[in-house]
């Protein structure tokens, strides 16, 4: 067996040459909670298996609780491995709206309707599927739901554990290997990505002071002109939504694949 000291963990700039990381991963309950953090990935929820880079992920098992609170619901699902895990599904937050009543102008809060569930027909005893992306949640992995669907047969379920099976022999059963000059290859081009982003904030920032705006620690405001000048042009300056000059912005997200 592999140990974690003898594993190479590769940077997040080599990732897209993963087998994981833009991949529906079949699992178990349990494979997730045993899915291991690792330093500098907390904020992009990614967790490894060895060392392949994990997001994604997808599993079976029955309905066994369904808890509503405010502006989400968690359904927790068992796939008999020993673990249960919490699925949580982002749902419309009921509108508290107000009226006057007129008297004294106090305002009574009305009824709030309530949100609308984007899966109906879902409850307890049902067997379904979860394809969503792990987070932690009070130190225990969690899914975030992006699809959940009911599973009618018998048939889909075995097909299911055939493919957990053949993930866990194929893929994960042992290490995520690159060449150095992959490694290197990857290096250069995200270096190359980011002057390229730094050379694009630095023409943006050139554009606007050409353009009348000052810079001072990320707030953008107009530098007045003398009274001579404004008489002699009297054109607006155009704003910076009309320039549409945006700060540059990276996601630093992945996309999972198959939705």
């Amino acid at each position: 067996m592999t140990s974690a000291e003898s594993l190479v963990y590769y940077p997040a700039y080599c990732f897209h040459l993963s087998p994981t990381i833009n991949k529906w991963c079949p699992l178990r309950a349990i494979d997730i909670h045993g899915l291991e953090s690792r330093p500098g990935f907390e904020g992009d929820n990614v967790f490894f298996s060895l060392n392949h880079p994990i997001r994604w992920v997808r599993i079976l098992g029955v309905v066994v609780a369904i808890d509503e609170l405010y502006g989400r619901r968690v359904y927790t699902v068992d796939d008999s491995t020993g673990r249960c895990i919490e699925c949580s599904v982002d749902i419309p937050k009921p509108k508290d709206t107000h009226r006057q009543n007129g008297v004294g102008c106090e305002t009574t809060a009305a009824v709030p309707a309530p949100a609308p569930d984007p899966n109906t027909g879902l409850d307890v005893g049902m067997v379904v599927e979860v394809k969503g992306s792990t987070k932690l949640f009070r130190d225990q992995k969690q899914i975030k739901v992006q699809k959940l669907q009911r599973i009618r047969s018998t048939t889909q379920e075995v097909q299911f554990w055939d493919k957990i099976r053949d993930f866990r022999k194929d893929v994960l059963s042992r290490p995520w290997v690159l060449e150095r000059k992959e490694v290197r290859r990857c290096k250069k081009q995200h270096m190359a990505d980011v002057d390229a982003e730094e050379t694009k904030a630095k023409q943006k920032r050139k554009k606007l002071r050409e353009n009348g705006y000052i810079l001072d620690r990320g707030v953008r405001s107009k530098e007045p002109k003398p009274k001579s000048e404004e008489a002699s042009q009297p054109t607006k300056q155009k704003s910076l939504a009309e320039t549409g000059v945006r700060d540059s912005y990276t996601a630093g997200q992945y996309d999972a694949l198959g939705l």
